[in-house]
This record gives structure tokens, C-alpha cells and sequence, in this order.
């Protein structure tokens, strides 16, 4: 008998030690109303979160076609959904944020919906590509700080999900199998503009992080046509207008 009570007593100081740490990182004190947060962390492959309060929405990756585009930001509240639709509120956050309203992205209105009968929803963000460079030796990034507010439908959350960054830009970084020095002796150095010709091939190409065709045939035939193509169809570099090779750049009289 006396064991059991230890063992109750353990169970309830450990659950009164996880109610305080989770008190301390909440920004303000739960009353009557759910909590709202940017969601600021990820699984990986092997369900292990991954903190990060940044995303970023690229242009590179876009038809060159496209100017205009929505980039999205989840958002989540600690509670119970609602029968009826809500309304939360976000501000920018001046301090913080490089790109400007009406040149970067469209105003964003303070008052936003979360639909009803969901836990997540999404804020979206309109940008535009036009002032965007599209260096990729000289990359650049502009930023929007958000942060989210108080409601009369919402208490804030976690105190690392109140603010979030958004990074928009229009450029292509080196993914991180390019580097590889077997697949280098079929695909040559890094253009962003082999990339997106590898990635109009096969969509699985878009992979930052491995490269889905390896050195079998499949991916030859791949890196060949991606040569047999620069050969074939002229493609220039837009910062030099030097023509792009496999192998090379070559200057244009």
C-alpha cells in the first residue's frame, strides 16, 4: 500500500512539473478561451520535431511566367473547434520585415479567419515576383515578420508561436546533392537554370535534400538529356549572358 502511494504521489509532482514548464512557455496565462499560434516546428523522417519559426517562398522554383503567387502559413490553436467560423488577428511587425507592402507582397488585413470544425488553418499571403533579384551568386531574401494578436476568439498560445518569418525571393540555391563529385561527371557545375530544366524532366528532381536517380541508367539517360538539351536549345546565363554548357559557360560575342 505504501509503494502504491509513492507511486501516486510521483505521477501527480510529475504532472505538476509539466503544467508549470508548459506555463512558462506560454505567453499568457490560459483563462476562458482557446490559444492561437503560428505553427512553428516539423516532423522528420523519423517523427522527431524539428523547431524553426521560418519559411520561406521561392519564385525559382516557379514558372518564369508566374509574377503573382500565394505563399501560406499554417496556424493552430490549443482547444476545441468551433461549430462556427472565428477570427484571429496578425500585425507586421515593422521592426523586422525588409519587404515592402504594395511592392513585395499585398497588404495583409489584421483580421483573419479560422474556419470552423478545424484545428489548423492557413494564413495566405500574396507576393510578387517583380522586385525580386534573381541573382543566384548574390542572393537576397526580403522578409516579412509576422505576429499574431490577441482576439476576442483567441488568447495567444506559445510564446514561440507568436512571431513568424517569411522570406520571399526568386532564386534557385545549389540543392544539396549537386555537390556530389560522381553525379558532378555527368551534370556538371550548379546553374539553377540545369535545375529547372532537370526538374521539367521529372518533377522528382525539386528534391533540395537527395537526388531520386542515382548513377543506374535511368539517371544517365537523365543527365544526358539534360546536356543533349543545352546543346540543342540555346540557354544563357541572365546575369552574364554567357550560354550555359553541361561543362561550361561560354561568353557571347
Amino acid at each position: 500500500m505504501k509503494s502504491k502511494n509513492i507511486i501516486t504521489l510521483t505521477m501527480i509532482l510529475s504532472v505538476i512539473m509539466l503544467l508549470a514548464s508548459c506555463s512558462q512557455s506560454i505567453d499568457n496565462v490560459y483563462k476562458d478561451k482557446d490559444r492561437i499560434q503560428f505553427k512553428y516546428y516539423t516532423l522528420d523522417f523519423n517523427k522527431k520535431m524539428i523547431f524553426s519559426n521560418k519559411y520561406t517562398f521561392s519564385f525559382g522554383m516557379k514558372a518564369d511566367s508566374i509574377k503573382v503567387d500565394t505563399a501560406k502559413i499554417v496556424v493552430e490553436f490549443l482547444g476545441t473547434p468551433s461549430t462556427t467560423d472565428r477570427t484571429y488577428k496578425v500585425k507586421v511587425a515593422a521592426d523586422s520585415t525588409t519587404a515592402v507592402e504594395g511592392v513585395h507582397y499585398a497588404p495583409i488585413s489584421e483580421t483573419q479567419t479560422f474556419k470552423a470544425g478545424k484545428f489548423s488553418d492557413t494564413l495566405k499571403i500574396v507576393v510578387y515576383k517583380g522586385k525580386l533579384s534573381s541573382s543566384f551568386t548574390n542572393p537576397e531574401d526580403k522578409r516579412i515578420a509576422l505576429e499574431m494578436m490577441p482576439s476576442d476568439d483567441f488568447d495567444l498560445g506559445m510564446k514561440d508561436g507568436l512571431r513568424v518569418y517569411l522570406n520571399i525571393n526568386n532564386y534557385l540555391s545549389e540543392p544539396v546533392w549537386w555537390k556530389d563529385p560522381l553525379r558532378l561527371n555527368y551534370i556538371g557545375f550548379y546553374h539553377p537554370k540545369k535545375w529547372k530544366i532537370l526538374i521539367s524532366f521529372n518533377e522528382r528532381f525539386a528534391n533540395v535534400e537527395s537526388c531520386p536517380f542515382d548513377y543506374n541508367n535511368e539517371g544517365r539517360q537523365y543527365f544526358q538529356g539534360l546536356s543533349n538539351y543545352l546543346n540543342a536549345i540555346p540557354t544563357f546565363d541572365d546575369e552574364t549572358g554567357a550560354r550555359i554548357y553541361i561543362d561550361r559557360l561560354v561568353p557571347q560575342q
